[in-house]
């Protein structure tokens, strides 16, 4: 690699191994089992900066498309990270990784672990440019500590709040001097407008430290940064990625095959991409998508109308891509978004996708709070519970059927599956729920309604295109006792307000990571038996990456299955034996599971539709 440096959009490093002590692009190694490579893109934070040097990222595209070529089995996953993350450090021989560096470090070193790698599987980790809330200073972003960010905050304060502030101010000043020096204020009338003054004041200054908080707080301009330089850097990645395995395409390999060109190869031979989205990442991935796949894709077309039978759109993306696998975790998207009404981002990207996951925690207080409150102001929603995020979504059986499931954990539905029935959608929507007391059903019912008697039904709505893990009371084993990773998995039908002020005490606190436990690695203070304080998230991260690498058959078709202890295990009897085994494995720690009626329709209807054709009328 060429150790000049330039202005980029992307930079690129490949990912070493945990215990490497190399991260510069000149040491990074290569690992034998899965390439792994760091892209992030060069935006600043802010838009006055300007990008810093980086390698040109060129050599490593080309080698990233290399491997790809040559691969026999040729498959792409891509990870994304979510809101308020640093870019870190890989870790050492003497310390943990940090940031999304180490993030991805830790994904790529448990697939390969764990044995999820296909020959020929790439992994990429995408970092967009995220800022940190208690800032940090770092090599690409410079000084971006909290003391720079409040000197920024200042700084690019509106004239007008300036003003508004500076006369909130003077208020005040005047009513504690005309306080300390006259008496005019203990008269009725001067009494009156003072508090009129002092209450004018007093809301002034608190629009503006409103405004001031919410920049310091980073989430709209983390928010505008992923759309404006995130996802157009990515789909510009995948442009690039493109290009580049037509040309390192051998022209024997396609002659040998039997085609006349390298295009014509890749139709038929195409590379499978997958994606991992945490958080506000998951907007990344469905825009990203969308973008690549929609704009050009003639069988997506159409008409205008809402229900058109004739939009068919598959999962090509560009000459060499095919998507495969789609997992969102704890994604920072309106509830909205599985609802079926207009078209929206996520319809539109979840359509193209072989599988989808969903995983969800009730307890989530970085969903329920920052990212509710503070999309408030902007998500166009007439009631609360529309605005609530997509992370947010539990599963819970009926109460009316209680009895007649012998736990409330594990597949909820997996007798269901068993029922030959055009009605499998409808009994997946009884079991998710956006509120306490507001079933998925019901909000289908009332669109169904809005759209008129003549509105097609028989199409599946598009939540029923996700296998749903809700984690709120997932729990993992350390020694004889279980913890909580993502809340205190106090195993209640639903939270209550005095929960939510627990689990929000414990976030803060760090007790408790309710946004990100699903990835959580074992804390450990001191040795001996009592050095470990919680558990790793074992069974969260077989099942994203696993799910993720392999799809849900291949992943049940894994020894992991075996390998995981099962703490209260029952025989199996069952037509499914794999699928009863991963029931015990999520029913054991406390994870409800809502399999799709349209990923499973062997055990279903016996249709071989795909997704994209069930759910295709759907823009």
């Amino acid at each position: 690699m060429s150790e000049s440096k330039g202005r980029y959009l992307l930079s690129i490093e490949e990912i070493p191994p945990q215990g490497s002590d190399g991260t510069a692009p000149s040491k990074a190694t290569h690992h034998p089992t899965m390439p792994a490579y760091f892209v992030g893109s060069t935006a600043p934070n802010n838009v006055e900066q300007a990008a810093n040097p980086v390698y040109d990222p060129a050599p490593l595209i080309q080698r990233i498309a290399e491997h790809l070529v040559i691969a026999d089995r040729r498959e792409l996953l891509v990870a994304i990270h979510g809101y308020n993350m640093a870019v870190g450090t890989y870790s050492d021989q003497e310390k943990r990784g940090s940031g999304v560096k180490g993030w991805y470090q830790d994904i790529r070193d448990h697939i390969v672990a764990n044995g999820f790698n296909q020959p020929g599987m790439v992994m990429l980790g995408y970092r967009w440019p995220s800022e940190r809330i208690k800032g940090i200073r770092d090599e690409m972003y410079g000084d971006d500590t909290w003391g720079a960010k409040v000197r920024s905050a200042q700084k690019a304060l509106p004239k007008a709040l300036k003003v508004l502030s500076l006369v909130a101010v003077v208020a005040l000043v005047l009513l504690v001097v005309l306080a300390l020096v006259t008496d005019k204020l203990s008269h009725p009338l001067w009494g009156t407008l003072g508090v009129v003054v002092l209450t004018g004041a007093v809301m002034l200054l608190s629009i503006v430290l409103t405004l001031f908080l919410l920049r310091i707080a980073g989430y709209f301009r983390d928010r505008y940064r992923a759309n404006n330089f995130g996802v157009a850097e990515l789909v510009e990645l995948f442009r690039h990625l493109d290009q580049a395995i037509l040309n390192a395409t051998p022209v024997e390999q396609w002659r040998d095959a039997g085609f006349d060109n390298a295009v014509d190869y890749w139709q038929t031979n195409r590379i499978k991409l997958s994606f991992i989205g945490h958080s506000m990442g998951s907007f990344v991935v469905t825009d990203t998508v969308r973008i690549l796949s929609d704009v050009f894709d003639k069988r997506s077309i159409g008409s205008l109308k809402l229900d058109d039978p004739a939009k068919h759109p598959t999962g090509e993306i560009g000459d060499v891509f095919s998507l495969a696998r789609l997992v969102l975790v704890s994604p920072d998207i309106p509830v909205e978004a599985i609802i079926s009404s207009r078209a929206n981002f996520l319809r539109s990207s979840l359509r193209r996708f072989e599988e989808a996951y969903l995983f969800t925690n009730e307890g989530d207080m970085a969903l329920k709070l920052a990212s509710t409150a503070a999309n408030y102001a902007s998500f166009p929603a007439r009631t609360s519970e529309r605005g609530y995020r997509l992370g947010n979504v539990v599963v819970r059986i009926p109460d009316h059927e209680l009895s007649q499931h012998s736990s409330r954990y594990g597949i909820v539905n997996l007798s269901d599956l068993e029922v030959e029935s055009g009605s499998a959608w409808q009994r997946f929507l009884k079991y998710l729920y956006i509120l306490q007391e507001k079933g998925l059903i019901s909000e289908e019912a009332s669109v169904n309604r809005l759209t008129g008697p003549a509105a097609p039904v028989a199409k599946a709505p598009i939540a029923t295109s996700f296998t749903v893990f809700d984690c709120t009371d997932y729990r993992e084993f350390l020694g004889d006792r279980s913890v909580g990773l993502l809340t205190q998995a106090l195993g209640r039908r639903s939270l209550r307000f005095h929960n939510y002020l627990a689990l929000t005490y414990a976030y803060f606190r760090g007790k408790i990571d309710t946004h990100g436990g699903y990835f959580a690695a074992a804390q450990v203070d001191g040795v001996g038996a009592e050095a470990q304080k919680r558990p790793e998230a074992h069974l969260t991260k077989h099942l994203i990456y696993g799910l993720a690498c392999l799809g849900f058959d291949g992943f049940l078709s894994s020894p992991l299955l075996d390998q995981l202890p099962r703490h209260t295990a029952a025989p199996i009897d069952s037509a499914h034996p794999a699928l009863e085994k991963l029931s015990q494995l999520c029913r054991d720690r406390q994870i409800q599971v809502l399999l799709s009626p349209q990923r499973y329709p062997q055990s279903t209807s016996g249709s071989q539709q795909t997704p994209a054709e069930q759910i295709g009328f759907q823009a």
